[in-house]
């Protein structure tokens, strides 16, 4: 058989070195590229976050102290009141704090200016309280007075002149002192009106208003004082007067002389100093008693500790100008 050549073509591995070589720096740059693009959208999306207005400032927070947004109270500095001179009020001194001695030196001042000021009230007008006087008998100078007053038939004669002693006896008091006066005949007792069961101030209407009532009311039939005694103490006198002919009165209101001194132990007791709630003055009128009961009364509820006064007087009808 005849030999036949066949040529198997065989690639040559030099034209694929050389792709290789080039496609290896095309692909390199196309990676930068990419990952150029990629820092590039992020720096643009980092740079809008974080981007601060120009106009706000921006606080560093490495630094606390210093804060640009409070340096804007500084435009008020020129409405604030620049400092006095020397020796103004607004001195260094002025501002120190007061230290806690000196303040209780101001507090006892201020207690001595109270006082001061409560005394100057007390001696306004015409200084201390007037004294009292009816019928003769002085009684401590008081704020508060009562005139319980016997308006039983016996009074008749005599009434009209107690009356005006009573009138005489308002006009010396002041408008700060205040007053009742309280009748009893027949076992009952009478209130003069007026503030609903309190002392009236000693005004000079008030005054008018409680005489024009006394003058009004009629005396008759017994005596008995206890009603208008208990009601005497309920308004908490200072002073009381105690004006009768027959304080234990007769027939069916006659009234034990022993009971009388217990009711008004009752109603006026002694305290734990062994002084009394009230003064009680005694005006015996017309007749003596011959039991001195007003007169024991006094004693027990208006002498002065040491005995130079008793409290205790007898009015009698030529006295009274009734004889």
């Amino acid at each position: 058989m005849p030999n036949v050549d066949v040529e198997i073509p065989v690639e040559s591995p030099g034209p694929s070195k050389r792709r290789t070589h080039v496609e290896t720096p095309m692909s390199w740059a196309f990676s930068i590229m990419i990952h150029l693009g990629v820092l590039l959208v992020a720096s643009v999306i980092t740079w809008s976050i974080v981007r601060t207005p120009e106009d706000r400032p921006i606080v560093v927070l490495s630094n606390p102290e210093a804060v640009p947004s409070l340096e804007a109270v500084s435009t008020l500095s020129a409405d604030t009141p620049e400092p006095s001179p020397a020796g103004g009020s607004t001195s260094a001194s002025a501002r120190e704090p007061v230290e806690a001695a000196d303040l209780a030196s101001l507090l006892v001042s201020a207690d001595d200016l109270l006082s001061m000021s409560t005394t100057l009230d007390v001696q306004a007008g015409s200084g201390e309280l007037p004294g009292i006087s009816f019928g003769g008998v002085a009684a401590p100078a008081a704020t508060r007075i009562v005139f319980v007053v016997d308006a039983s038939g016996s009074m008749i004669g005599a009434f009209p002149a107690v009356v005006k002693q009573v009138e005489r006896t308002l006009r010396q008091l002041e408008s700060r002192q205040s007053f009742s006066v309280l009748l009893f005949r027949e076992g009952e007792m009478l209130e003069v009106p007026g503030r609903g069961g309190r002392l009236r101030p000693a005004s000079p209407q008030a005054i008018d208003e409680a005489i024009v009532w006394m003058e009004s009311r009629t005396p008759r039939g017994r005596s008995d004082p206890s009603a208008a005694l208990r009601r005497a103490f309920n308004l908490d006198p200072e002073v009381v007067y105690l004006v009768s002919t027959d304080i234990t009165g007769s027939g069916a209101y006659e009234i034990d002389r022993e009971e009388l001194f217990a009711l008004l132990d009752e109603i006026n007791p002694r305290d734990s100093n062994g002084r009394r709630r009230a003064v009680i003055r005694c005006i015996q009128l017309l007749e003596e008693d011959s039991l001195e009961t007003l007169q024991e009364i006094s004693r027990r509820h208006g002498a002065e500790d040491d005995g130079s006064d008793n409290g205790f007087a007898f009015i009698d009808r030529k006295s009274l100008g009734l004889d």
